[in-house]
């Protein structure tokens, strides 16, 4: 089941405020997208508890520059990550220098919490496609099942790999999701 993200409408100048988390993970900004209950900042705590970075939790101000999408954090919201059960958090209180107010965002991963079709091809080369923001193409993988699955060393492996394409020339579309 594909989970629709809405279109974000902006001008290349513009800044635009998405929903999602924003963290560095293993020096590149990673941008985790799905719907509430996903894990999102479940996630981004574990990779905290990990050593690396959190950058943005619910709202990601997006911005471009040149043909590089940076990512930041609202102000009301710096430094702070919203967990279920347990409410507002301050991170830079529990884990002291893992916040930072930016990052260039480098790969997209969604977040879905049911699990994925069983077809072998999205079983063994992994269900990649491209996430356009603000006219840039980002890499993004879905993780299905995410409920119930470890994502803080999965979301490691990922950011750790290097880009590939999504999908065979021509299949891709220029979509905003």
């Amino acid at each position: 089941v594909a989970v629709p993200l809405r279109p974000v409408l902006s001008t290349p100048r513009e800044p635009s405020l998405i929903p999602g988390v924003l963290i560095i993970a293993g020096g590149r900004g990673v941008l985790l997208e799905g719907p509430s209950g996903a894990g999102k900042s479940d996630a981004a705590v574990a990779l905290l508890d990990r050593g690396h970075t959190l950058v943005a939790d619910d709202a990601v101000r997006l911005h471009r520059d040149g043909d590089r999408l940076l990512g930041g954090c609202p102000e009301d919201g710096r430094g702070l990550l919203h967990l279920r059960d347990l409410g507002v958090i301050e991170v830079t209180r529990l884990y002291p220098g893992a916040f930072r107010p930016w990052a260039e965002i480098g790969l997209c991963l969604r977040l879905q919490p049911e699990p994925g079709a069983s077809e072998a091809e999205g079983l063994l080369q992994g269900r990649r496609d491209d996430r356009w923001l603000l006219g840039i193409r980002l890499p993004r993988i879905t993780l299905t099942d995410s409920a119930r699955r470890p994502l803080a060393p999965l979301i490691e492996a990922a950011a750790g790999q290097p880009d590939r394409p999504a999908e065979p020339a021509g299949t891709a579309s220029r979509g905003t999701g």
